[in-house]
């Protein structure tokens, strides 16, 4: 009962679905007391992406079709809440000349160039892999694998606020507190097994292990990368992490297929 509890709150933070109030009573609003529901929150999250997927396929369109439109229901669905984190990411790290300007940045709703063409770059490359997937395995298998990628990239997100400093005093994540080594843990293995699912089905266990190695590299890369601009985690950096988790699961898959 716990876990459903956790990933019910997780999933009104996650998403724009609603959330019946029931789940909040005795709630304290710690963000971080709900990470182990944050996988089981993406595989609802990832529903609705997956049966526009399929009745996309059913009409027949061009599978990059079907792809951007699965795309643009997980964005309805989450509130484009991970996107706007790599949008403010990139115009912070890349716009900024010191920490406090890249926090600063990052700060400002307004997007950026950098912003802009990130957006365009990581849906774009989205696409393209999910069609290709899409070629390869159909469907059905396509649909899952959604939805193991959207387990296993907020499971990743979880240990990546884990594993870093918060950079910003006062800042969503910092406010949100940080996660505790066994919960993050227990979310980013529930997000592997289900990624083992889903993968191990549609591609089998080369696929599995490509998509976890790839996603390790971009793990251990993104956070070096966060420590020398920022000196740690932010919000916007979780968001971010799970797009670039999101990207090299589905490469990985694609690689092995």
């Amino acid at each position: 009962m716990e876990l459903v509890q956790q990933t019910m709150r997780a999933l009104a933070f996650l998403s724009r679905l609603p959330v019946s109030g029931r789940w909040f009573n005795g709630y304290d609003g710690a963000l971080h007391d709900t990470v182990r529901g944050f996988p089981l929150a993406g595989i609802i999250i990832a529903l609705p992406a997956s049966i526009v997927l399929l009745i996309s396929a059913l009409l027949d369109l061009p599978h990059i079709v079907d792809a951007l439109l699965t795309i643009a229901a997980l964005i309805l669905t989450s509130g484009a809440l991970h996107e706007d984190g790599l949008a403010d990411v990139a115009d912070g790290f890349y716009g900024g000349n010191t920490v406090e300007t890249r926090l600063s940045i990052m700060k400002d709703s307004s997007i950026g160039s950098y912003g802009a063409l990130a957006l365009i770059v990581s849906v774009f490359i989205r696409a393209a892999l999910l069609a290709a997937i899409l070629d390869e395995v159909g469907a059905i298998l396509a649909s899952i694998v959604v939805i193991g990628t959207e387990a296993a990239s907020r499971g990743t997100l979880v240990k990546f606020w884990q594993s870093l400093p918060s950079a910003r005093a006062g800042g969503v994540a910092d406010r949100a507190g940080t996660p505790k080594e066994d919960e993050a843990n227990a979310a980013l293995a529930t997000g592997a097994i289900i990624l083992a699912i889903g993968y191990g089905i549609a591609g089998g266990l080369l696929a599995v292990v490509c998509a976890v190695l790839l996603t390790g590299i971009v793990f251990y890369g993104f956070a070096a990368l966060c420590r020398e601009k920022i000196g740690g985690q932010t919000g916007d950096t979780l968001g971010a992490v799970q797009q670039l988790a999101t990207i090299s699961l589905l490469l990985g898959l694609v690689i092995a297929l």
